[in-house]
């Protein structure tokens, strides 16, 4: 049974006649004469009274399967036209997976201009670590990633998002605020507010302290940004965070932002997609290619 044949019956059913059903569908009568004999003989019983010549009239299962046709042939018509909207971008869903830094401080702008645009798409966030999310991406539970960890595996391509660093930031009543850089000996004995074990950015401040031979003093482990710049704030220690977390709070004097010397090498912010043989979706395309446009490496 195909869509094609089912029109046809359609046709047959409300023209009342194959050359008038014919006209309709652009096809031959005896094309449509076909059509309704296979229908018939896949189904295993009349589907019109022929008895009248050349009107036709439905039989009780005719009467079944043409109501059935028009249902299918309205859900194909919806199919489509969702389809079509999608492709025009009115409407759609995007699902994107962000590690923290980036889903609370540089996706919510990114987010607004983009709905602003395409106000019937629907946004989906996940927040999580690099890692954790680039499995979802792998996994087809994501369509984007936006990682502080350049992609290796095969499955992933990324491209270059934007750049950061990581930063000191204390109260402006901590000894290091009249500082212009901070070195990392002198944090070696400075209580220290950083994440927690799992997160991208602790490793990095991890390995920076081994690698200068320079005890990690922490007093505070915290699983958010938010709450190290809260404790940093109230002089409970130093903090170390991206810069991009700390701008508004470093305009306004709440918090004071310094660089640390042996920290001055980059950290690279990656838009992540699958690698596939089909395009990603228009949705999909539509916000790669907005925020290529809005952040510049």
């Amino acid at each position: 049974m195909e869509l094609m044949q089912l029109q046809m019956l359609i046709a047959v059913a409300e023209e009342g006649t194959l050359q008038k059903a014919a006209e309709r569908v652009y096809r031959t009568a005896p094309a449509v004469s076909i059509a309704i004999s296979k229908l018939e003989e896949e189904m295993g019983t009349p589907l019109f009274d022929r008895s009248l010549g050349r009107d036709f009239r439905r039989t009780p299962a005719g009467e079944v399967l043409v109501d059935y046709a028009k249902r299918l042939i309205s859900l194909r018509d919806e199919a489509l036209a969702a389809i079509e909207e999608i492709r025009n971008l009115k409407s759609g869903q995007l699902r994107i997976g962000t590690n923290q830094s980036i889903g609370e401080y540089l996706l919510p702008q990114l987010t607004k201009i983009f709905l602003e645009r395409y106000p019937e798409v629907k946004l989906k966030v996940v927040i999580g670590y690099s890692d954790a999310v680039l499995t979802a991406l792998k996994h087809h539970e994501l369509d984007l990633a936006l990682v502080a960890t350049q992609p290796r595996d095969n499955d992933v391509r990324g491209q270059l998002l934007m750049r950061d660093k990581l930063v000191a930031v204390v109260s402006p009543g901590h000894h290091f605020a009249s500082k212009d850089v901070i070195r990392i000996q002198e944090l070696g004995t400075e209580p220290l507010i950083v994440l927690g074990a799992l997160s991208e950015l602790r490793e990095r401040v991890v390995e920076t302290f081994r690698r200068s031979r320079i005890p990690l003093n922490v007093r505070v482990e915290t699983g958010t940004l938010e709450s190290i710049k809260q404790m940093a704030a109230r002089n409970m220690g130093v903090g170390i965070v991206p810069w991009m977390c700390v701008r508004e709070e470093e305009v306004s004097g709440e918090l004071v932002v310094k660089t640390i010397e042996e920290f001055r090498e980059e950290r690279t912010l990656w838009v992540v997609c699958r690698r596939q043989t089909r395009e990603p979706s228009p949705v999909c395309q539509a916000f790669m290619k907005f925020i290529k446009s809005e952040c510049s490496p």
